[in-house]
């Protein structure tokens, strides 16, 4: 009932709005360290080992502030970031935005900043139709932005498709997705559509990005390598980032991830550095117990 009444309210804003662009919605944001690492490209990989995952994204001039946690239990993963501009000096007649939603680095003189403070919380999980084996993922946000804060909710779908070795994922992002001002101001995201490919050769496993948006598109490309059951060296290329490089090591009950991302003056809100640490439910309750007098 709820969901019904949240698909309806959104889709009466649809006449009410000002479509635009959706700059950088949770699900196309690197989730973790391992993603980070692999070009930005987020594997949805199925894991039914309980988990609880935490992470967390510096940059040189700490101009920003990202975190994120994941809790996975069988099936079902739950997604909640953070991701946060506190109060910059120096930003105001620094913005010339042509209009499309997503002011790019010719749009923006940072050398005019003179403030600027935005911060957001999104949160998602994927709900799986047993009818078309297509996943939902309900999208929830809250935002503040100077004086000002937004509400936003949407869905986007994804299709998983196995064979041999290799996956094939398809998401349609903002299927329907808008987002509340308190100005009153309405605003409808674009539809986009992302591919992701993996596929595994042994010890290598490569992943392929592609993401088409306003005719638009941008491909990233990823490969992680065992060199070790408990260690793993991995790369990548984006597209609009340069080269990233990371690794991960595989304890006992816990993972650590790290990745490195070169940086790049013309995309200061990303990150040049990132790390996860991944704790197994399970095996880190049943180590505790043996340790228990």
């Amino acid at each position: 009932m709820v969901y019904k009444l949240i698909y309806l309210l959104l889709l009466l804003s649809i006449g009410f709005s000002e479509w635009i662009q959706n700059p950088s919605p949770i699900l196309t944001r690197p989730f973790d360290a391992k993603s980070a690492a692999l070009g930005g490209i987020n594997s949805f990989e199925l894991n039914e080992i309980p988990s609880v995952q935490f992470s967390y994204s510096s940059s040189e001039e700490n101009l920003f502030e990202e975190s994120s946690i994941l809790y996975q239990k069988g099936k079902r993963t739950y997604y909640l970031s953070y991701f946060g501009v506190p109060n910059l000096d120096n930003t105001i007649n620094a913005w010339s935005d042509n209009g499309d939603g997503e002011p790019t680095s010719d749009e923006i003189d940072y050398t005019r900043i003179t403030s600027f403070n935005y911060r957001s919380i999104s949160f998602t999980y994927p709900v799986e139709l047993d009818i078309s084996n297509l996943e939902i993922w309900p999208t929830f946000s809250i935002l503040s932005l100077y004086e000002e804060s937004a509400y936003a909710a949407g869905f986007s779908i994804s299709k998983r498709l196995n064979y041999k070795n290799s996956q094939i994922l398809f998401f349609v992002h903002d299927v329907v997705s808008s987002k509340w001002w308190s100005t009153n101001r309405k605003e409808m995201y674009k539809p986009f559509l992302e591919i992701m490919v993996s596929s595994k050769f042994k010890k290598t496993t490569i992943f392929l990005d592609g993401i088409l948006k306003s005719n638009e598109f941008k491909a990233n490309i990823g490969a992680s390598f065992h060199m070790h059951k408990n260690l793993i060296l991995r790369g990548g290329y984006r597209s609009n980032g340069g080269f990233t490089f990371g690794a991960g090591v595989k304890l006992n009950f816990i993972e650590l991830d790290m990745a490195v991302l070169l940086s790049d003056n013309s995309h200061p809100f990303k990150p040049n550095q990132q790390f996860t640490l991944r704790l197994l439910v399970d095996k880190a309750l049943s180590a505790s117990k043996r340790l228990s007098p």
